[in-house]
């Protein structure tokens, strides 16, 4: 439900709130500020109580969050990063902006209330109207009330408007935009000479106790992991109770209970011919996009497919193969396409280009979807996933409890999963990263499984969405290459490193000859100089990798100068070498650009500004605040 709010609060001082302050979303506990059992209570911000309840469904949120977007993720990682202190800062951050919104006198009225809910795409009609009955489906879906989700809102727009106030204060001058653009978009024409390693490569002589010695202090490169093959049970609700095992009845009976997770909007399954034309762009470039799009209709009415022609003309990540863009709903695409789309019968394609703020269409309508809740017989399949999903999720602890039981006491694994539907898999021999990227475990239980040869896992391991029943079988503990078996590996690396410190120690002794100014043509000849006209900043010399110290000397360097010291550096085809680099040229950027770009960086700046400012705002607030920490364990999960 938060994905709501979030979809359709645009304003600038949300925007600057969420990119700055709220690391995690606060859900308010049902407890109020009245609330004296200090047991049930974290921490306080001047007097207000946050309590226990409302600290852990915020620690939850974050510590799924977290998991979610890094797969290796552990509870033990989360505890030892203090997750449960950034959690806690954040409700103290939010609450002391709720108080100071008070303290002013900020209030959100039931109309305004209502203007911001009744704006929200999720509970409106196919007409665009806002529709009670789909409101309160929307949030029986969500498992949420009315009351809680309007405390909710009420919340985010008094946020809202206090980040707003203060945001205004955010100030930048008139100049810092034209002098940010001068900087960021300057370039510099630049001369180079590269000295491959591989040059020096046959200069380099190695002892075997060359060899020996960087075996014996790089062993940790030459590790063979421990592996373990073992044998799994995978145990999920999909799999407790299989979707083909449920009845009508049941499928039936869930969907009536269900209906407002079938419920879909209007929709066309459309594709696209695009000519793109920035909405600020010149009589010029305007005439030239009217051009293309009408050789492009040329095409069509000559016989060539729609499909052939978007193939043709569509421009990178314009639209899928043949330019289709899938099923668009009402409501996710800018107006005018909509429109034009929504206003097409099936099969055909819109008479005239349709002028979005991306540039000119040529929309094409393959379907067209009715919206509302489909019929029984058109989701039965649906349904019957989602009752088995729910039966699955209800018998699973029961299942998981009767498989480990059975494991521990050591009965065949074939009859364990026979006994419930499941089946039997095997591993094979695999490192514990291999058994995470292949059996979707945590670390945690990668390494349970590694510690585990001969011994019976009595319990189960997590493994995304479902739980796995382990029983380990072969093991091999972990080894290092013997220094035969990695001879001529080390040999490579070290006459590759050699070789690039030798190259590096004769480009430093050739810039010791060199002077700054003009270079000669003799000097350029020995050299083998090259030029590269327009070097970015931050960007990288054509054929080679980008190597940010270097860059950055370059663009402190003066024109004429050479720069001081030698870099070590790569091409795009992986060979190493010493570059030794003279600055030959400054040029501004282009006076004719800066209308275009300075929006966008007057935007950019502005915001900092806010952001700044919020900053020290929040940083002021909790100067002044008396803030108690009463329950510390709770926060940094102490024996959880």
């Amino acid at each position: 439900m938060l994905d709501i709010i979030r979809s359709n609060t645009q304003s600038f001082g949300v925007k600057i709130a969420f990119a700055v302050i709220i690391l995690v979303f606060v859900f308010w506990g049902v407890g109020t500020i009245r609330d004296t059992d200090m047991s049930r209570v974290v921490a306080k911000i001047n007097g207000e109580p946050i309590l226990i309840q409302q600290f852990e469904k915020t620690y939850r949120n974050a510590e799924e969050r977290m998991m979610a977007r890094d797969k290796t993720m552990t509870r033990d990682r989360l505890k030892a990063m203090r997750l449960g202190r950034q959690v806690l800062n954040s409700i103290i951050q939010e609450t002391l902006v709720m108080q100071e919104a008070v303290r002013t006198g900020l209030d959100v009225s039931p109309q305004e209330l209502r203007l911001a809910i009744g704006r929200i795409n999720a509970f409106q009609n196919d007409k665009g109207q806002f529709d009670p009955e789909v409101y309160k489906r929307v949030l029986a879906a969500q498992r949420m009330s009315p009351a809680e989700f309007e405390h909710d809102m009420r919340t985010q727009i008094l946020r809202e408007k206090m980040f707003g106030i203060v945001a205004t204060s955010a100030w930048v001058s008139p100049t810092e935009s034209r002098e940010t653009y001068d900087f960021l978009l300057e370039t510099r024409g630049i001369d180079y000479a590269f000295m491959p390693a591989s040059n020096f490569a046959d200069g380099i002589k190695l002892e075997d106790s060359d060899i020996a010695a960087y075996y014996d202090s790089h062993k940790d490169a030459f590790a063979i992991p421990a592996k373990v093959s073992v044998d799994y049970i995978r145990v999920a609700p999909e799999l407790v109770v299989k979707p083909e095992s449920v009845s009508e009845a049941d499928a039936k009976k869930w969907y009536e209970e269900n209906k407002a997770q079938f419920e879909r909007k209007e929709a066309v399954k459309a594709s696209h011919i695009l000519v793109r034309l920035d909405p600020d762009a010149d009589d010029a470039a305007k005439k030239a996009a009217r051009e293309s799009m009408a050789a492009i209709q040329a095409e069509l009415k000559a016989g060539k497919s729609f499909a052939e022609v978007a193939n043709a003309h569509n421009p990178e990540n314009a639209a899928g193969p043949g330019g289709e863009l899938g099923w668009v709903e009402r409501g996710r695409t800018v107006r005018p396409f909509e429109e034009a789309a929504f206003a097409l019968a099936a099969g055909s394609v819109t008479a005239e280009p349709v002028v979005t703020e991306y540039g000119l269409h040529l929309i094409k309508v393959d379907e067209k979807r009715a919206g509302g809740t489909p019929a029984f017989t058109e989701v039965a399949k649906e349904a019957a996933q989602g009752y088995a999903r729910d039966a699955g999720r209800e018998k699973l602890a029961d299942v998981v409890d009767g498989l480990i039981e059975d494991n521990i006491l050591g009965k065949p694994m074939a009859d364990i999963a026979a006994r419930f539907g499941l089946k039997v898999e095997q591993s094979g021999l695999l490192s514990r990263e291999e058994l995470k990227a292949k059996l979707g475990v945590t670390d945690e239980g990668a390494r349970t499984m590694l510690a585990s040869a001969g011994i019976p896992i009595d319990t189960a391991l997590e493994a995304g969405d479902s739980y796995l029943i382990v029983r380990v079988g072969k093991s091999e503990a972990a080894s290092v290459k013997k220094l035969d078996d990695v001879r001529d590996e080390i040999k490579k690396k070290l006459v590759a490193e050699r070789s690039l410190e030798a190259a590096l120690k004769a480009a430093a002794d050739k810039r010791k000859e060199l002077k700054d100014g003009p270079v000669p043509d003799d000097v350029k000849k020995s050299l083998g100089l090259r030029s590269f006209a327009a070097m970015q900043r931050g960007g990288s010399i054509e054929g080679f990798l980008p190597n940010k110290p270097l860059n950055e000397a370059v663009f402190m360097a003066k024109s004429g100068v050479w720069l001081p010291t030698a870099y070590a550096v790569m091409d795009d085809k992986g060979a190493s070498g010493a570059m030794l680099v003279r600055v030959a040229s400054i040029a501004a950027p282009k006076a004719d650009e800066w209308e275009k770009i300075r929006p966008g960086i007057e935007s950019s700046l502005q915001q900092a500004a806010a952001e700044g400012v919020l900053e020290l705002f929040v940083q002021q607030l909790g100067a002044r605040a008396k803030i108690e920490l009463l329950n510390s364990d709770i926060v940094d999960r102490v024996n959880m």
